[in-house]
């Protein structure tokens, strides 16, 4: 800057030095002073012109012309503060949504693990296509660790609901068994007491949550002996306030929320005489400096064949499996990044559509000035200094709605993670970060170069002469300009009509996960979960007992119309005694479902053929469903037929339809209903209770009534079965809800796009108008004319958007459920839909042309 003043100050006393040096030489030859001063000055020329052409040559000119144009823009957008206004709003709707989009992107995708060298940490598993799940087995695990050499550390977890009793109070929470090697991979140093060692193996540890909510933050807590499920235990340390253990999706186990505790996971003899076939635990690893995923997936693929071939009844289980190495990050994010990438792409049409509106704007703008533009030509302004000059305008615009669209994003991502944090893995640690900064800072800078070239259409090409001689009478842009103002409204409804498909597509799926007998009514079920801990119901007749008494207490809750009870009694390939019906391992998987007798009655199951089971059956009955019987049997009749369960015979005595209690959107499972007597002793019981009215208002009292039952067995996962299936598709809803919001604010801007051409045309063709009703013109005609030309923008637009939308549709083919991607009713119902309200935006203008009054118009300049 010190330069610069230098600079300017040398360059004014040079002007000033040799005007006064030719002036004197000019009175020296008798020429009067005044007169010699004018002289010297018309000899020199323009000053200013002088001055400009010399600060060109300097190296920091551009940036007196970047701030020159800066200053007319700002001055040129306040001078019309209404236009302003909606172009920073508009744009601010289109850079927030895609700023709030990528910082979801960025936290699940882009954004390291927060471990040390997140890199390098890995998710081990044997791949059953059979089933389509990950599964490691204790003896494989141990087996692994103990023989590779790719791996700095090698950990092993399981998840699970466990009571903590702390003198007179109990309470459930979500706790993580793992091997001591998790502490190195995650790089984690405790922030009180210390980490568990292998050597501790009734250690406890608490995370930070935990430590603040249940102990109060109260230090003591450290060397105290607590009762985890009836075994006694010691808390040995807190984990730091900012550590996160993130479970893959669907590899939280028997885990209900986020993880409390850490207890060792320790390998016993007995896990590993169970067999390799045994699942029990999820395995992550951290590789060497050096070693490549696919080294490390190689020599663990050469221990897999090692222990195939010394144990040949597995030889078929592991040639099922495939051994995989994957990132840890990529398997937290799983079927998550296509939709997420989806959506990108999705909310990037919304940008696009808002550029096309704004270039609009500003054509029509620029149109306008048609003469001040001429002017600026005429006394030597060059196009490239009027391109210029319109992009710096558009930046400005676009710097000015970046600005205002990172507080839409910071809205945005605050109602998403309230809406539902656990729809996207790590949905909560999203924040306007410097990526999220510079990802707005780029689109925002394309933005306004992209909408701020559309001006340049506005600049004169032919005479000067004619412009300046109309005096602004004439201020319409040429045929081709025209041509392309509509041309780019089609592109918009094009683009909302991709948006719009995809969301009914959706909407299409939501309807049929959610389709249900009418006997079916979640809205009205509460349930709530039970673990029987503790060394009093290992056996089953405790667990029976307990079951009797709790639905007899339950029951008698005022508002509770009917209880039961149903757990998870495992799965299996089905045995059907008489002849064999499969090949051998081809015979399809079967859930089997622990129910008491008044399960039907709660959950409104169809009956269709059979009869029901009862409490006092004579003998092993079972229920199958609709799935089951279509796999099994095909057309044979199932009644009377014979399985074996638990080393029983049980026989079909009724055929029930299918129902999804779980997921919505998970395909019907073969499942047999076992009377509770008959299931194994498993010690996680689901309560579920019919109301007459809102679950919510009756939830509190059965809870105490099933505390009181045992107030060593407290419930948890306390919600209502409408809320629980509601959030097993949390992360489709997502979805559907950001594509949704997407497509409404594409349909809007693109109606709003096509409302200004047609109304543009109509204030450019007022002479025309007026001229047409002075001949005889009806208003009707009128109203036709403007009609016909705004629905061919609108024809052709559909009819592009539909081409598009039938091979991007495919993309989401993942995201959809019993819908195809080319679904020809949603199609026709968009595509008519968009029609329509496109008549509606192109009536407005026609009805203000037919209201044009002709002696007016004629007189229109």
């Amino acid at each position: 800057m010190r330069l610069r003043r230098r600079l300017e100050r040398d360059l004014d006393r040079d002007i000033r030095e040799h005007i006064e040096m030719e002036t004197r030489d000019l009175i020296e030859r008798g020429i009067a002073p005044d007169a010699a001063r004018l002289a010297a000055l018309r000899r020199f020329g323009s000053v200013l012109r002088a001055t400009e052409e010399t600060r060109a040559v300097w190296r920091w000119g551009w940036v007196d012309r970047l701030a020159q144009d800066v200053r007319y823009a700002v001055r040129g957008l306040s001078r019309n503060p209404v236009f302003s206004a909606v172009a920073i709003l508009t744009l601010a709707l289109g850079i927030g949504m895609n700023t709030a989009v990528f910082s979801v992107v960025s936290a699940a995708l882009i954004r390291p693990l927060p471990y040390p060298d997140a890199d390098r940490i890995v998710w081990l598993a044997n791949y059953i296509q059979r089933f389509h799940m990950d599964a490691s087995s204790a003896p494989d695990f141990t087996d692994w660790r103990a023989e590779s050499q790719s791996f700095e550390a090698m950990a092993g977890y399981g998840t699970v609901d466990r009571t903590i009793q702390d003198g007179d109070f109990s309470a459930k929470h979500s706790f993580v068994y793992i091997t001591p090697e998790f502490w190195r991979i995650a790089g984690v140093q405790p922030a009180i007491g210390r980490l568990y060692s292998e050597s501790d193996q009734d250690g406890v540890v608490l995370t930070w949550r935990l430590f603040e909510q249940r102990f109060s933050s109260n230090v003591g807590v450290l060397g105290r002996v607590v009762t985890v499920d009836g075994k006694p235990q010691t808390i040995i340390g807190v984990l730091p306030k900012g550590f996160r253990f993130l479970p893959p999706p669907g590899m939280a186990g028997g885990m209900s929320g986020e993880a409390e505790a850490f207890t060792p996971n320790v390998i016993t003899p007995q896990m590993r005489a169970r067999g390799r076939s045994f699942l029990v635990m999820f395995v992550v690893g951290k590789l060497k400096a050096g070693v490549s995923r696919q080294q490390a997936q190689a020599e663990l693929r050469t221990i897999q064949d090692r222990i195939a071939a010394a144990n040949p009844a597995l030889r078929n289980f592991y040639a099922g499996a495939e051994m995989r190495v994957v990132p840890l990050q990529e398997r937290l994010v799983g079927e998550s990044r296509r939709a997420l990438l989806i959506l990108l792409g999705a909310v990037a049409f919304v940008l696009l559509i808002v550029c096309v509106n704004l270039g609009n704007l500003l054509l029509a703008r620029a149109t306008a000035r048609q003469r001040e533009t001429a002017v600026r030509v005429a006394i030597g302004a060059g196009r490239n200094r009027l391109v210029g000059q319109f992009i710096v305008e558009g930046l400005t615009l676009a710097c000015a709605g970046g600005i205002a669209g990172l507080g839409v994003a910071r809205i945005a991502n605050t109602l998403l993670v309230r809406l539902n944090p656990t729809a996207v893995p790590r949905l909560d640690e999203i924040a306007i970060d410097w990526r999220v900064l510079a990802f707005a800072l780029g689109i925002s800078l394309m933005a306004g170069v992209a909408f701020g070239l559309a001006p340049i259409l506005s600049v004169p090409m032919g005479s000067l002469y004619s412009v300046l001689k109309e005096g602004g009478r004439i201020s319409s842009v040429s045929t081709a300009g025209l041509l392309i103002r509509r041309l780019l409204v089609a592109a918009e409804l094009a683009m909302a009509l991709v948006l719009l498909t995809g969301a009914g597509l959706m909407a299409k799926s939501f309807v049929r996960m959610y389709a249900h007998p009418s006997s079916f009514q979640p809205e009205k079920i509460g349930m709530m979960r039970v673990y029987l801990s503790g060394p009093a119901y290992r056996e089953r007749p405790a667990a029976l007992s307990y079951e009797k008494r709790l639905l007899a207490s339950t029951s008698l809750v005022p508002g509770v119309e009917t209880v039961a009870v149903t757990e998870g009694a495992g799965s299996g390939a089905v045995e059907v005694e008489g002849p064999p019906r499969f090949q051998p391992g081809q015979a399809p998987q079967v859930t089997f479902r622990g129910a008491s007798a008044s399960y039907p009655a709660v959950v409104g199951i169809p009956l269709l053929k059979g009869r029901w089971t009862r409490d006092d059956e004579a003998g092993f009955n079972v229920v199958v469903n609709e799935t089951f019987v279509k796999r099994v049997f095909g057309k044979d009749n199932p009644l009377g037929q014979k399985l074996r369960i638990q080393d029983a015979s049980a026989m079909i005595v009724g055929v029930v339809g299918d129902l999804k209690l779980t997921r919505l959107d998970a395909e019907p499972e073969p499942e047999v209903l076992v009377p509770y007597a008959y299931t194994p002793v498993f010690r996680v019981m689901d309560i579920l209770i019919k109301t007459s009215g809102s679950p919510a208002s009756v939830l509190p009292a059965v809870r105490r009534a099933v505390q009181n039952v045992d107030v060593g067995q407290p419930p948890f996962g306390i919600t209502t079965l409408d809320s629980a299936l509601s959030k097993s598709i949390a992360a489709r809803r997502f979805n559907f809800l950001l594509l949704g919001t997407f497509a409404a604010s594409a349909v809007l801007l693109a109606l709003i796009g096509i409302y200004g051409v047609m109304s543009y045309m109509v204030t450019q063709r007022t002479r025309e108008i007026g001229v047409r009703m002075a001949l005889g013109a009806q208003r009707g005609e009128i109203v036709r004319l403007v009609v016909r030309q705004g629905m061919l923008v609108a024809v052709v637009g559909i009819v592009a958007g539909t081409v598009a939308a039938l091979g991007l549709t495919r993309l989401m083919s993942s995201l959809l459920f019993h819908v195809k991607p080319d679904d020809p009713v949603t199609f026709a119902v968009v595509a008519v839909g968009l029609a329509v309200t496109a008549l509606m935006a192109s009536w407005v203008p026609a009805f203000r042309a037919a209201r044009v009054d002709p002696l007016s118009a004629l007189r229109h300049e």
